[in-house]
Formats: C-alpha cells, structure tokens, sequence
C-alpha cells in the first residue's frame, strides 16, 4: 500500500488524507431506530440505488439500521471487510433489517480511476464492480506501482480527469475492466468524464467536514460515526441498533 500512497502526478498532492485506518477499538451501540421490519420475502440485496450523497445504497430504505460505510478501493482493511462481511448481506440486508451505503473516499489518485470504474455503469452494477476490484485487488493495482516517470511525464499537464484517464490506461486499468465485459470506449467515456471527477472530489471534502473522516474504512450506523474497521468489531453494533 506504500506505493500507492506515493502519488506521482502533480494534482495528487492536493488529496489531504490519510491511509487505511488500523483502528481496532469499539464503540458504544448507536441509538436504536423505529423503523419496522419488512416482509421477509423480499431480498433487498437486489435493490441498489444512488443516494444524493453519491454514495450506492444496497437493501431497504426504511431498514431499522442504515450502515454507511466510507471506503477506498485500494484500502487494505476495506478489502478484508469486503471480504468477512458477507454475512452482513445475507443476514441482515437480505431480510430488509440493515440497508449498506458505500460512499468512496478515495486515498490517492489510483483510486480515482478504480472508483469511476465501479461507477460507470451506475447502481446495477457498483457492488460487482466494488467486489471485482476488492477481490482482485493485486491483480489490477500492481501495474500502476510499476509505473515510471517515463510512464507519467506526458500526464502531467493535462487537466486532472484526463490525467485519470492516462493514468487508467497506463496502469492497464482498461484491460482489467474488458476481462469483465466493459467495452473499451465506455470505459474510456467513463475515465474523461470530468464531472465525475469534481462531484467524487465534493463529496469526499463534504466527508471530512461533516464527519471528520479520516481514513478507510469509517462507518455511520443510524447517522452516527462508530469506532472499528473489521467485521468482528461492526457485527456487534449492528446487532445492538436491532
């Protein structure tokens, strides 16, 4: 992760924060919410939507527990609760009793290029793209930590959304996203969107200064920020707010 955190192109260095929390305390349960449970036969992991956060909410609306969770896609920790997590999915969001909002945060310049990439096709997608990315994690982040000043000169004096897309497509970014059925000229539109780009960079300063965030993973439950970054540590919270 070192490497990655050693951003080379020249706008990079205005990303004010920092890398993956290592945090391992708890916190006191969130206050509980009256929302009711609904019915069991639906399975709200199907139902994904954007929030006017930018964030991607999978499961209820009206879950008693709504789990937000700010994340990096080159982040160590968020890829290890990506990974023990799925039971948040198949016992608490499925039922309709928790709802997830992923909201990315992005630690350096590669994770810009990741996090348009799990965007570009919007809600129906996000969380195939958010699981791609995070359960081949080294597969597509190596070549970007190969890259040298000869790679990353030219990009210098572009505009930043179309450094992102250089440097997607330097990093071989692309190649990793068509292996998974993203045709190259979306993926390109994807990378020089440039709106895209300024909205991630909003929200993620609107994060700093609403909560405070400071590194990945950092959760919400029911509004409030809690204390831990694993599984182990947000399983009992979850549990408390029911």
């Amino acid at each position: 992760m070192s490497k990655m955190l050693k951003a080379t192109l020249l706008f990079a260095a205005a990303l004010t924060v920092v890398a993956c929390d290592s945090g391992t305390s708890t916190a006191a349960p969130a206050a509980k919410s009256g929302a009711a449970k609904p019915a069991a036969s639906t399975d709200w992991t199907k139902t994904v939507v954007q929030t006017p956060e930018g964030g991607f909410r999978m499961g209820n609306p009206d879950a008693k527990v709504k789990l937000v969770e700010f994340a990096s896609l080159t982040c160590s920790h968020c890829r290890d609760f990506h990974k023990e997590s799925g039971a948040l999915k198949s016992n608490y969001i499925k039922s309709g009793q928790v709802s997830l909002e992923y909201r990315p945060f992005m630690l350096n310049i590669y994770d810009f290029a990741a996090t348009k990439l799990a965007i570009c096709e919007g809600p129906d997608r996000f969380y195939t793209w958010t699981d791609q990315l995070y359960t081949n994690s080294e597969a597509w982040i190596t070549p970007f930590t190969k890259l040298t000043e000869a790679d990353l000169n030219p990009l210098r004096s572009l505009p930043p959304g179309e450094q992102i897309k250089g440097l997607a497509m330097a990093g071989k970014l692309n190649e990793f996203a068509k292996a998974r059925g993203l045709p190259g000229a979306k993926f390109e539109a994807c990378m020089a969107d440039a709106a895209s780009f300024e909205a991630l960079t909003k929200r993620q300063q609107a994060a700093m200064d609403t909560y405070q965030v400071q590194g990945t993973p950092t959760f919400l439950l029911n509004g409030k920020k809690i204390e831990g970054t694993s599984w182990a540590l947000i399983e009992p919270q979850i549990k408390s707010a029911l």
